[in-house]
């Protein structure tokens, strides 16, 4: 029964897309919270409209950036046996199998008894389809233990993690970015939050606190240049000529370094009012939830909704740390031994990656970008030690390896520390792997509670100011 409703949900994700998903669920979501229908539909198409403006954006970038990405990574002059072909292999290792398949239902059954149950603040339907980020470590510890039990364990368990992080993550993201009553539960953009927090905290101890480079300070600094327009270009220019480095006496070469440059630009500056657009369609349902809350009618103080990082993505300093984490990457992908993977594929989603540092960071370029080559760096050798793995399971679910392709990994997948740690907790071998699972899950239950009681301190942790945590916590500035 099971298979066969999440046969039909796949079906639909498949011929709709999320496009027509997430506005759905939406349009669903506030009904039941009592948002006029009129509303309620009016949310649900500037939604549709949003994600759509995404998805042409997103695509003309990619195209744009694949290229440059591919480039760059065979300016290195080193080979790799392991390849980084993209989400998209992860996506179908997900899909192509009886796990991946049925917590599409077992997921959305999950969280709605946790949101119920108020273990977690963050109603996670409005981002199922990023489900397979962390199922697919799910995924491999069936393939490492042959258990399906140990594995649906393993994947509740790390979905108990990621809301946890959306959860505490929340406010530091509000505040930064502007958007009341949403959070991320994207698995490879926030999970770079845990370093971030712990950094924060050295850097604020240390001189280095007084240092501080956002995109404020740089309009200030370098003006004109400064402005995001002229971010996107420089950025643009810099990545161009190092991918083009050895035709740059063709003159056509020039016309290209200068249209991808432009187009970083583009995104720079028309980014904002599509996140907007998509914002607005989420507004009824915050304010509606909110009032509710206020009055009584809602016995829980806090409600987020877990939304994609597209929303987030063309923020000036979360933009200009991705790009200027790209080169950093594929330098220390070269020079850091006993490496096997160079990030090409996945490597454009860079900017998507730095959201949870930014928010940390508030907005600090710098410290972001440390923060980013410090974390994905340690996903070079994530990738290289599950390889073997990812690739027996790819191409088990269909993906033919090219000419030259040993190992394939999906890079992005692979930037994910703390489920890489559950996956090797619970595919340890004999007895180990039920002590390690026990561990990681005290390890959770520990952490929850302290949150609980402590949501204050984590918030400013996280990077949320003590002024947005106060008003956070009363309401204020879901209010505003």
């Amino acid at each position: 029964m099971l298979n066969h409703v999440a046969a039909v949900f796949k079906s639909f994700l498949d011929i709709f897309g999320v496009t027509i998903l997430v506005p759905l669920i939406v349009f669903i979501l506030a009904l039941l919270i009592k948002v006029e229908v009129q509303k309620a539909f009016r949310a649900a198409v500037f939604m549709a409209i949003g994600l759509t403006a995404f998805n042409l954006i997103l695509g003309i970038l990619w195209g744009e950036m694949n290229t440059v990405m591919t480039l760059i990574s065979q300016n290195t002059g080193r080979q790799f046996d392991v390849v980084d072909i993209g989400w998209p292999a992860a996506a179908a290792i997900v899909y192509n199998n009886s796990l991946g398949m049925l917590y599409f239902i077992i997921g959305l059954a999950w969280n709605i008894l946790l949101f119920s149950l108020k273990v977690t603040d963050t109603f996670e339907p409005t981002d199922i389809w990023n489900y397979y980020y962390f199922v697919v470590w799910g995924l491999f510890v069936q393939f490492a233990t042959g258990s399906f039990a140990i594995a649906l364990v393993a994947t509740l368990l790390m979905n108990l993690i990621l809301l946890l992080i959306a959860d505490i993550l929340a406010p530091a993201l509000q505040e930064y970015y502007g958007y009341d009553g949403l959070t991320c539960t994207c698995a490879c953009v926030i999970n770079i939050s845990l370093l971030a927090a712990v950094l924060r905290w050295l850097f604020n101890k240390m001189k280095f606190k007084e240092i501080r480079l956002d995109p404020d300070s740089l309009q200030k600094r370098l003006g004109f240049l400064g402005e995001p327009a002229m971010i996107g270009i420089i950025m643009g220019m810099i990545l161009g000529i190092v991918a083009y480095l050895n035709v740059l006496t063709d003159p056509s070469t020039w016309s290209v370094i200068l249209k991808f440059a432009l187009t970083l630009a583009a995104m720079l500056v028309i980014y904002p009012t599509v996140s907007g657009m998509f914002v607005k369609g989420l507004v009824p349902i915050s304010q509606s939830m909110n009032a509710r809350m206020r009055s009584g009618k809602v016995k829980r103080k806090f409600f987020l909704i877990g939304i994609d990082p597209a929303v987030y993505f063309g923020e000036t300093a979360t933009l200009t740390t991705g790009l200027l984490l790209i080169p950093i990457l594929i330098v220390t992908a070269v020079i850091l031994p006993g490496n096997r993977t160079i990030p090409l594929a996945d490597i454009p989603a860079m900017p998507f990656m730095a959201i949870g540092a930014i928010a940390v960071f508030q907005g600090d370029i710098l410290k972001s970008a440390i923060t980013g080559t410090i974390w994905y760096s340690l996903t070079h050798y994530i990738a290289s030690d599950t390889a073997e793995l990812f690739t027996q399971a790819a191409v088990k679910a269909g993906t033919i390896l090219e000419q030259g392709q040993t190992y394939v990994v999906s890079w992005c997948v692979s930037c994910q520390p703390p489920m890489y740690l559950v996956y090797k907790a619970f595919s340890a071998p004999g007895t180990m792997k039920y002590i390690l699972g026990a561990v990681c899950v005290a390890i959770y239950l520990a952490t929850l509670l302290h949150f609980k009681k402590n949501r204050k301190a984590w918030y400013m942790f996280f990077g949320a100011t003590e002024k947005y945590v106060d008003q956070y916590m009363s309401h204020e500035s879901a209010a505003a």
